[in-house]
């Protein structure tokens, strides 16, 4: 299988030109999100934390969007290898005005009710001021973001990986510069701290999607359509779309739930326990970028496949990808391992709390394969063969039934180390990647799912 797969010329180069844009974009975000986290720790772990626990609405917002959009990028995957445009863009259609309409009531909640929000994951009344302050102001660029992974994600099941890649980076670039003026007041700006870096979030992301649009609606790019031809879908369109796509939006949704109750759990052992967690999984980003390259990958060549009715080709492609899932878990797992003591210097926080950040990276480390298996098969292999059902069943059961229970258990009742309530919260990969692997190898998974809608 593994010599197959190096001589397999045209996978090794769709591979290529899908997942190294999408590796560099995660890993120039992991690594921009870092230095924000580095630039924000030098206000104080109460800066720290609060920032953590604001940006939770965000990023329950944006596990949600990539629901909706995931959702519709498994038709847009094989409208492309159909070659039907018209479908792709009435498909775009239908995923941005749900996006955007979800994104709206997140900013209500960031702007008028941030305090609420806050409260739920802290007791901690200066972490709740100051994130208050964040979440007033970054709220306004929810929107921004909803639209921009509406068409990045389309963007790439259409095989243009790039143009999200070189967008995204640039806002990285912009965010980072706009940070250190206005966070510490260089340049002869004053000196905002958070609020300078919720700022800085908002501009970054308005260019970020400007980018994108000029782009698109300046060239012949697949996704370049009307407003008539984005939204002239019907019912039955919808339907379809939907049938597919409510699985995806409530697996992210309840999965960005339930990893926040995982914080609302950490946050229980104490600001410092939870700064060491928030700099731990700030720097397992950098480490984890090989699962987002390989996954989106995988969902849109077995979706491409799957389009063109080649179903055998599509289920050689998911056993590829399962073999460089494992390789890459091992190797970012092994080199996490190695770079953990040195990154956390970084961090101006108490030697305790770096040294439990460097324990919990030891944690995702020892599970880094596993990890990343589970999410080539939630976000490649079973959404890209139209499997989202199972896919919400297999990763909510596990969630909710496992990691939530022992995260309150560990942290709550039995107040363990922060570094050992982490290593009892993903007991849960062991069980989805049982779960995970059966559905692989029964071939359940690999449905056309654009039959009778053109």
């Amino acid at each position: 299988m593994i010599r197959s797969m190096f001589k397999d010329r045209i996978f090794l180069s769709t591979l290529m030109t899908l997942g190294i844009p999408v590796v560099i974009q995660h890993l120039f975000s992991s690594f921009i999100n870092m230095v924000d986290v580095v630039m924000i720790g030098r206000l104080g772990e109460v800066s720290i934390s609060a920032v953590g626990l604001a940006n939770q609405l965000f990023f329950v917002l944006v596990l949600l969007v990539y629901g909706i959009n995931s959702g519709g990028a498994i038709f847009v995957a094989q409208f492309w290898g159909s070659k039907e445009r018209l479908s792709i863009h009435k498909t775009v259609g239908v995923s941005l005005s749900i996006s955007i309409a979800g994104a709206f009531l997140f900013t209500l909640a960031a702007i008028v009710l941030p305090v609420l929000v806050l409260s739920f994951f802290t007791t901690d009344s200066q972490v709740v001021q100051v994130g208050t302050d964040y979440l007033k102001i970054v709220g306004w660029s929810y929107v921004f973001t909803a639209v921009t992974f509406s068409f990045a994600i389309s963007s790439r099941s259409v095989g243009d990986a790039k143009l999200p890649m070189k967008a995204s980076i640039i806002s990285l670039v912009v965010n980072t510069a706009l940070n250190w003026i206005l966070i510490f007041g260089h340049l002869g700006f004053p000196a905002l701290g958070v609020k300078g870096a919720a700022i800085a979030t908002v501009i970054a992301r308005f260019i970020e999607l400007s980018i994108i649009l000029v782009y698109v609606f300046t060239t012949d790019h697949p996704l370049r359509g009307t407003i008539k031809g984005y939204f002239s879908f019907s019912r039955y369109f919808v339907g379809r779309v939907l049938n597919k796509s409510l699985p995806v939006i409530a697996h992210e949704f309840l999965w960005a739930v339930g990893i926040s109750l995982y914080v609302a759990a950490f946050a229980r052992s104490g600001t410092q326990a939870y700064a060491a967690y928030q700099i731990a999984h700030t720097i397992e980003r950098l480490f984890f970028v090989g699962a987002f390259g390989i996954g989106s990958s995988a969902a849109v060549m077995i979706g491409n496949k799957l389009g063109e009715n080649k179903r055998e080709e599509a289920i050689l492609y998911s056993r590829y990808f399962n073999i460089l899932a494992l390789a890459c878990g091992l190797f970012f797992g092994v080199l996490l391992m190695l770079a953990a003591p040195i990154f956390v210097e970084a961090f101006n926080v108490e030697p305790e709390v770096k040294a439990n950040a460097v324990k919990i990276m030891y944690v995702v480390a020892i599970y880094m394969s596993l990890k990343i298996l589970n999410a080539l098969q939630v976000i490649g292999t079973l959404r890209g063969g139209g499997d989202t059902t199972y896919s919400l069943f297999m990763e909510i059961s596990n969630v909710y039934l496992i990691g939530v229970p022992m995260a309150f258990l560990a942290a709550g009742v039995w107040q363990l180390p922060i570094y050992i309530v982490v290593a009892l919260v993903n007991l849960e990969e062991v069980t989805k990647a049982i779960m995970g692997l059966y559905r692989l190898f029964s071939n359940k998974w690999a449905n056309v799912v654009i039959e009778g809608m053109s």
